[in-house]
């Protein structure tokens, strides 16, 4: 577990620094297309070039008017007085002379908000002016060397920084994980142990402590469920063993009755299927339920019972005012649930039996009631806590219709009725 942390957080680690990469490729990508839209005006440099080369008794003739109006820049010459003595699309807002204090100012800055470049050129300045809003002058036209070098080791300084406080937080993160981590690291070690410690369900992995202490509780449950098991097996089949080794134990072989030893090897195959049942219910994936209407499973069970106990009444009650009514069950399942239920009560009673359907709020009700004497209320505590021990005699059939109702997400209820035993089973239903 700590290596899978640890490596996690590498990973982690890796990506800040990925990140950090890529956000300096972003940068570089940005300065990059700023380079290249500052490089729709042409270089005054170059502009001067070109002019250079081609003036001919005059700066601004035909060819290099030409150039200035394909690249959308006006020009001006003056004399060494300030006067303009030659002009290319000069705006008429523009002075035809400048004083000393003009150059200075146009040459540091703008002139009349467009971007100014002079040179100088035989007998006073050449100016080339760029449109509006084009170009940015920079006041200054220096930069400290120094200050370049002491930009560079800055630079790297507060990088080194970076990595430091990474290397930081990761050592401080992975101390606070072995930490917070130690305590769940012992408690899986003794998650099936007896000295198991439970563990505190707050902070950050609250949830993981939560699903450790109840996977320790259904150990618990699944042990204490076996004990139970094994005590019921052990108390119930104790009795049919001694009635069989009594009647082999006669000296006279005739006068062992084998039906009696028939009845007491049968008893005991059906507390093993009971209890077997019990376990398997467990393992049974409700996903494979399918909706299905439980009146006909009703009608079924009743009608099998009728058959097999033709001098008893069983009276149907179907009280359900939505006919379609659908739960997601398994018919075996629940057919099972419902006849171990009216099994005991054709064994232990003999009055009637009512078998009352309803459907109430998307709850579908099945009660079932006889006229017998009940059962005990330590019996009803048993069932309840699902405790098997001398359960298996009289109320396992009881408590395997319990959690056949519960695995199909029902509720289960018995209680006596003074006289009379009713048993409930309440579902949702699919509309």
């Amino acid at each position: 577990m700590f290596n899978y942390i640890l490596q996690r957080f590498k990973k982690i680690v890796i990506r800040i620094l990925s990140l950090l990469f890529f956000l300096t490729f972003l940068l570089m990508i940005f300065l990059y297309l700023n380079y290249r839209l500052n490089n729709k005006y042409p270089n005054p440099d170059t502009v001067y070039s070109y002019i250079e080369n081609n003036k001919s008794d005059i700066y601004l003739n035909d060819i290099n008017k030409g150039f200035l109006k394909e690249k959308n820049i006006w020009s001006i010459r003056l004399d060494k007085n300030g006067k303009v003595i030659e002009s290319f699309n000069k705006p008429r807002e523009v002075s035809e002379k400048f004083d000393i204090r003009d150059v200075a100012r146009f040459t540091r800055y703008y002139l009349d908000d467009y971007p100014i470049f002079t040179y100088i050129v035989d007998g006073g300045l050449i100016l080339f002016a760029y449109p509006r809003h084009s170009l940015d002058k920079l006041p200054s036209n220096y930069y400290s060397y120094n200050k370049f070098i002491f930009n560079i080791v800055l630079f790297f300084m507060f990088l080194v920084l970076f990595l430091i406080f990474v290397y930081i937080i990761y050592r401080m993160d992975v101390k606070n994980i072995f930490k917070n981590i130690l305590p769940f690291q012992e408690a899986i070690d003794k998650l099936y142990e007896d000295d198991y410690e439970k563990l505190d369900e707050y902070g950050e992995l609250k949830e993981l402590a939560i699903s450790i202490n109840r996977a320790n509780e259904k150990y618990n449950d699944l042990k204490e469920s076996q004990d139970k098991w094994i005590r019921g097996v052990s108390h119930d089949v104790r009795t049919p063993l001694a009635k069989i080794s009594w009647e082999l134990s006669k000296e006279n072989k005739e006068d062992i009755k084998t039906q009696n030893i028939q009845e007491q090897v049968l008893k005991i195959s059906n507390i093993l299927e009971g209890l077997n049942l019990t376990i398997s219910l467990s393992n049974i994936d409700k996903e494979n339920f399918i909706a299905e209407t439980p009146l006909k499973v009703i009608r079924k069970v009743i009608v099998d019972k009728l058959n097999d106990n033709p001098e008893r009444e069983i009276i149907f009650d179907n009280n359900i005012k939505n006919k379609d009514i659908k739960i997601k069950m398994d018919a075996n399942l629940f057919y099972r649930m419902l006849e171990n239920i009216i099994k005991n009560s054709l064994t232990y009673t003999f009055g009637r039996i009512r078998v009352v359907v309803n459907d109430y709020k998307n709850k579908l009700i099945i009660n079932i009631l006889d006229e017998g004497p009940g059962v005990s209320e330590n019996l009803l505590e048993k069932i309840s806590s699902g405790d098997l021990i001398n359960i298996t005699r009289h109320g396992l059939g009881i408590f395997i219709s319990k959690q056949i109702a519960e695995l199909h997400g029902g509720t289960f209820i018995i209680k006596n009725k003074y006289p009379g035993l009713e048993v409930s089973f309440i579902f949702d239903y699919i509309n």
